[in-house]
């Protein structure tokens, strides 16, 4: 998994002025507003659209929250202050009616102060918070009020502008409670009398006497707000716990009656309301037992609250049974129990014997130990915390035991067996039987004691092979999944903790030997086998959070314990946190640069690469690049004094060991190992790009044995796929193809080999080294027999011999080119072409017939096999004979006639592509590239023909790629196969149709288009500047206005014809500038504005310019034009019509020279007995315009108000209105003959 953005922190620290500034300057006017007086006034109401946009802002420093610190101090207090003037004002205020776009002042103000909660923490925020004591029973009033409102029935009407949100709830709950803090009694506070306040009755909560008016008041409020299911139930804990624990409500008696009603609703056996309600009652014992730390406030207590926590645990009841199952629950016990226990341990005098204090920590140990097997994440991390804390109060032989128990734990169901790793034989862990989630609690709690320097330094041998085996880890749940990540972050945290915590030497101590988990390991001391293991995981682990942390703790053991390992330093710098967030990038360049520093971490990294972080991982995707990684590590690094090839081969070995010993049912695992095999054979041939000679890169004789024994692996691997059948046999078919086409090389060499016989000469000797390079083809069809008549002997005898692997490959491609995936498409029509190279003359023209034969004689329209066969043929069309490349095109052009959907031609197009089947016979297929390029098919899915005319444009840019030579040649030397470059028509019909999707809606399709015409125009700082533009901006459209009166071209051979290649783009810009998005129709409209405008200001300075030259003219010519050419095509149509509409509007439309009955006849006839509205709407709009310029247009228009279509009724009544005044006080979609008399007589 790749995180979002390996520089995400770096550019938020960039950004965060500029989004402070932005929310600083935007809340203040957001929020305030100022009188004729000059006064400030809190708006009652604000739009929820900007409230967003403010929440927005601050949503991206959850990140990095501590860049808010310094600002704080001003954007509290500003929203704060908005809070309490919004709510003195609400009394007075008259009801405001509620709509839904906004929200009243005081629900925006606590949502952004919310959001600073969520991001920043709550205690740190209401550090700003005004402690003014005279807020207090303000905000206890407006909280009464609140819950008067919705204590109201369904039959009686609230104004909803009175109405709290939950926001304002937990804002004023957790305001009240810092104002709590007050250093002076409540009773000096209270302005009410407690004889005056009728005290309310809750449940068996028994009042104190002589309570002030202020608790009072606060008490109820806190106790219904603990059964809130939402955040109020927080911030009511806060408020019980702040009032319960003051000295003077102590000396009251509010704290033990709080306490004993606690206590009792636990132990009731009647469930009263909802388990918030008992989870809000145990957050507050767990709240008031952390408070009274260091104090003996809570010591008679202790005992009644252990044991009724103890009552909860037992479920004996169906409430507490109820109570007990929420995760939140068991979570908030875990938080009263260890609370309690620390208090029980801090060492100060109690009433309580030690007999019952023993019981009580062992008691609460047990529990904690059985919690970190939780099925809920929340509570396995509340209990390593809280095991951690104990441990630390604890007498160094108990804390001993703990970490003994937890160590014993992480042994259970952990099995150990002996298994083959390369040439060596090592133990390797079977982990199926261990829970999971268990071990996560149990490596998240050594890793807190490691934290707190609990386990002593003799325990190190133990908790390191613990943490080693766990930063392994890995389960798959049933369904495939990785079920052990958070293990592996635990153990990261884990190895930090102990870098921290322990010195040198005491790291240093611990033998290799006495580490189970590291004995495989060839490293003299513990902190290189921990440096390398955490290579691994930062290089390789599938998940990006673990990737990151263990680059963490690489950089904290490193730096605290210098020089301990190998390359340390330059370690720290490649493995660094922002280069391994990507995978992708983690996998190509980290691993390799680390590998590349020793050769502990080459094998440690190549070593993980061929278990389960590499091939063995679930994701196809990145079983692809962990074998790219294996090859390019396998190139890149090697033991010092082998030779590249002698490695290599022992990784294949290695490979075939273990697909030998794969079950059916892991083809997960088979389908890495087969990628990473092609990948480690293309390294081979590869890697000879480097050397010089064969000597430089293995002995002469070694190296036919090693391609000889690589021959037979490979034959025996495709027997085996040709004799087994595999679940998901695509990711069989797709590893071996990959094989095939790295083996060909090799089979070249292999062939050349057996035909040469002997040690070749010099020249012979560079021939084979070149067919092992891949590059056989070229040498065979392009080798000299006069200057080595020995060469060409040599390569007709190697095509003349056969290999069981060539014959094994064409059984198996043809049944691989029938799949429908596409990465098994790719991969074995590579394979295809790679064995056809390989062929002699007479066995390659027996395939490509067979190929072409095959296509041709299907008439069915499916692509099938045939797109496989196509993409083959483009491959080795270069080396065809011109008779067979005939009969290829044949083949193409036969299949793109009886393909009908879209998916076949996109098959079709996307097989042209490939290869220069364009380069030398494009004019072949200017009509199938017109045909796609006009492909506008739609059906549910939407406009489906958009695939066609993106790969149509791809065919149409490789056509247009042959400008750029013809420009930069002489004319003797044009190349035969561009000369329909010079034919304008043809020519034409591509260009003009290209330009047109530059224009259309979809922003892919001109994205496409773009590219495509980045390659016609020639004139360099145009083209230049057209690279840079968006194609969703105003210069973009502007330019490709502009394009059209400038010969930009500049093409020696062609003619510039604007008038034929202007309505050409026009058709596809007014769907842009009609139906395409917001933005997008807003720039383009813009654009024609600009344009026209800009071609009427240069008219009025050139005196000597006809009319007829201008922008204006020429736009409204060619609109014109395209709505005469396309009536009977609504899709370009009707944008056409409400664009001249857009022009009308613009007053650009006038100020032409257009002949005005004209068009006022067309649009007659555009809209003649119709049914879209969409085109009378347009027309409407249209007609509207003519009355400026064409007054006879008001007959038309004024007898479309009897229109059966009641919209469009309206629509022309609007227009009426607008353009002569009147119209209006008459209902016409129930008009009749006479209204519409007596609007004739009032238009005159």
């Amino acid at each position: 998994m790749d995180a979002k953005d390996d520089e995400g922190d770096v550019q938020l620290q960039r950004a965060s002025s500029e989004l402070l500034s932005d929310f600083e300057n935007s809340a203040h006017p957001f929020f305030w507003t100022k009188l004729a007086d000059g006064t400030l006034r809190v708006r009652r109401r604000v739009p929820l659209r900007e409230t967003n946009r403010l929440v927005a802002l601050l949503e991206p420093f959850q990140e990095l929250p501590q860049l808010l610190d310094p600002h704080l101090q001003r954007l509290i207090p500003l929203l704060a202050d908005a809070f309490l003037e919004y709510l003195r004002s609400r009394s007075t205020a008259s009801p405001s009616p509620s709509t839904p776009h906004l929200l009243t002042s005081s629900t925006a103000v606590c949502r952004l102060l919310y959001t600073f909660c969520k991001i920043r923490g709550e205690k740190i925020i209401v550090r700003f918070f005004s402690a003014e004591v005279k807020n207090l029973e303000a905000l206890l009033s407006l909280i009464e009020a609140n819950d008067e409102d919705h204590g109201t029935t369904h039959t009686e009407t609230v104004d909803s502008s009175r109405r709290w949100s939950w926001e304002e709830r937990y804002i004023s709950l957790l305001w009240l409670s810092h104002l709590l803090l007050a250093p002076f009694d409540l009773a000096t506070i209270s302005s009410t009398r407690a004889d005056e306040i009728l005290q309310p009755n809750i449940g068996s909560f028994a009042w104190p006497a002589n309570l002030p008016g202020v608790t009072l008041r606060a008490v109820p409020i806190a106790i219904k707000y603990l059964a809130s299911a939402g955040k109020e139930r927080d911030a009511a804990k806060v408020l019980l716990v702040r009032i319960s624990m003051r000295k003077d409500m102590q000396e009251l008696g509010l704290l033990d009656a709080l306490v004993q009603w606690a206590l009792s609703r636990l132990q009731s056996d009647v469930m009263e309301t909802s388990s918030y309600y008992y989870i809000g009652i145990l957050s507050y014992l767990a709240g008031v037992l952390v408070s009274s730390t260091g104090t003996a406030d809570m010591d008679p207590y202790l005992m009644p609250i252990f044991q009724t926590v103890q009552q909860l645990e037992r479920r004996e009841t169906a409430v507490l049974k109820s109570i007990y199952s929420s995760a939140l629950a068991r979570k908030t016990v875990v938080k009263v129990l260890r609370a309690l226990t620390v208090l029980l341990l801090r060492g100060s005098t109690s009433a309580t014997p030690q007999s019952e204090i023993s019981e009580m920590v062992e008691g609460t140990i047990s529990h904690l130990l059985e919690a970190l097997s939780d099925n809920d994440t929340p509570v396995r991390l509340a209990a390593s915390k809280a095991l951690s804390v104990i441990t630390l109060k604890l007498a160094p032989v108990m804390a001993s035991q703990v970490v003994d128990a937890v160590l014993d734990s992480l042994r259970y169901n952990v099995l150990w067996e002996d298994k083959i790793l390369g040439s060596k034989k090592v133990k390797v862990r079977d982990l199926s039987a261990v829970n999971p989630l268990e071990w996560h609690g149990l490596v998240l709690t050594l890793s807190h004691l490691l934290y707190r320097r609990s386990p002593p330094p003799e325990s190190l041998p133990d908790i390191l092979h613990a943490l080693l085996i766990a930063l392994s880890f890995e389960k798959r749940s049933t369904s495939g999944s990785s079920i052990g990540s958070n293990v592996r972050d635990a153990a990261c945290f884990g190895i930090w903790a102990l870098a921290r915590q322990y010195s040198t030497v005491e790291l240093q101590s611990v033998k290799v030997s006495s580490v189970l988990a590291a004995r495989h390991h060839e490293a003299s001391s513990i902190m290189q086998v921990l440096a390398t293991e955490l290579v691994v995981s930062a290089s390789l682990d599938p998940a990006g959070n673990i990737r990151r942390g263990a680059s963490a703790a690489l950089q904290e053991f490193i730096g605290r314990h210098p020089d301990t390992v190998d390359a340390g330093i330059s370690l720290v710098q490649v493995v660094d946190y922002h280069a391994v967030a990507l995978r992708s990038r983690a996998i190509s360049e980290v691993a390799p640069q680390a590998a590349s520093l020793s050769i502990r971490y080459r094998d440690a990294i190549l070593n993980a690469l061929l278990g389960w972080r590499g091939v063995g991982d679930s994701d196809p995707a990145l079983r692809r690049q962990a074998a790219a990684g294996i090859g390019h590590l396998a190139a890149v690094s090697r033991p010092q004094g082998r030779s590249p090839w002698d490695e290599m081969f022992s990784l294949v070995t290695r490979i075939e060991q273990q697909l030998n010993s794969l079950e059916s049912r892991e083809v997960d695992e088979r389908h890495g190992l087969l990628l990473s095999m092609a990948s480690i054979i293309s390294s081979m041939t590869a890697s000879l790009d480097q050397e010089t000679s064969w000597e430089a890169t293995a002995d002469l004789d070694s190296v036919p044995h090693m391609i000889s024994d690589i021959l037979q692996i490979i034959a025996s691997i495709l027997n085996c796929v040709k004799s087994s059948s595999y679940r998901r046999p695509e990711l069989t078919a797709e590893g071996s193809s990959r094989i095939i086409s790295a083996i060909c090389p090799v089979l070249v060499y292999e062939m050349a080999h057996r035909a040469a016989g002997a040690k070749l000469a010099t020249e012979e000797e560079a021939v084979l080294l070149n067919c092992l390079r891949g590059n056989s083809v070229t040498i065979l069809d392009h080798a000299n027999p006069m200057r080595s008549p020995n060469v060409v002997e040599i390569a007709h005898a190697l095509f003349g011999k056969r290999s069981e692997i060539v014959d094994t490959g064409f059984e198996l491609l043809p049944l691989w080119l029938l799949r429908p995936e596409r990465d098994v498409h790719i991969a074995a029509t590579q394979a295809s072409a790679d064995l056809t190279l390989i062929l002699d003359h007479d066995s390659r023209a027996d395939k490509i017939e067979t190929w072409t034969a095959g296509i041709l004689e299907n008439n069915r329209g499916r692509a099938g096999q045939a797109s496989g066969y196509l993409s083959v043929l483009a491959t080795i069309f270069t080396i065809a004979t011109p008779a067979q490349q005939g009969r290829i095109c044949e083949a193409f052009l036969h299949q793109g006639s009886v393909s009908q959907d879209v998916e076949n031609k996109v098959v079709v197009l996307q097989c042209l592509l490939r290869g220069s089947v364009l380069k030398s016979h494009g004019l072949d297929f200017v009509d199938m590239i017109c045909e796609g390029l006009d492909d506008y098919t739609s059906d549910s899915r939407g406009d489906i023909g958009s695939l066609v005319r993106i790969e149509a444009l791809k065919a149409a840019g490789k056509m247009f790629d042959s400008v750029s030579l013809l420009t930069s040649a002489s004319e003797v030397s044009y190349s035969t196969a561009s000369t329909w470059l010079k034919d304008s028509q043809t020519f034409g019909r591509l260009y003009g149709r290209v330009l047109r999707l530059s224009c259309e809606k979809l922003d892919k399709v001109r994205t496409e288009a773009q590219t495509s015409l980045l390659k016609v125009f020639q004139h360099r700082s145009q083209r230049d500047q057209f690279a840079t533009y968006s194609n969703s901006s105003l210069e973009y459209f502007r330019w490709l206005l502009n394009a059209q009166t400038h010969d930009w071209l500049c093409l020696p051979f062609l003619t510039y014809q604007p008038d034929q290649w202007m309505a050409d783009m026009i058709e596809g810009y007014v769907s842009s500038a009609d139906t395409g998005s917001a933005g997008l129709v807003r720039v383009s409209r813009a654009a024609l504005v600009d344009f026209c405008e800009d071609g009427l200001a240069m008219a009025d300075t050139k005196q000597d310019q006809a009319d007829e030259t201008s922008n204006c003219e020429i736009l409204c010519q060619v609109l014109h034009q395209v709505a005469k050419k396309n009536m009977n095509n609504d899709r370009v149509l009707v944008p056409t019509l409400e664009v001249m509409g857009f022009l009308f509007d613009a007053g650009i439309m006038q100020q032409s020279h257009s002949q005005w009955r004209a068009l006022y006849l067309l649009v007659q006839k555009a809209h003649y007995k119709t049914a879209n509205v969409r085109k009378l709407e347009a027309a409407v709009k249209v007609y509207g315009g003519l009355l400026q310029v064409y007054p006879e247009a008001v007959e038309k228009l004024a007898s479309m108000l009897l229109h059966p279509y009641p919209n469009v009724r309206n629509q022309v009544a609007d227009m009426v209105f607008v353009t002569r005044g009147v119209g209006k006080g008459v209902d016409w979609t129930k008009a009749k003959k006479d209204d519409l008399k007596n609007l004739k007589m009032q238009l005159g």
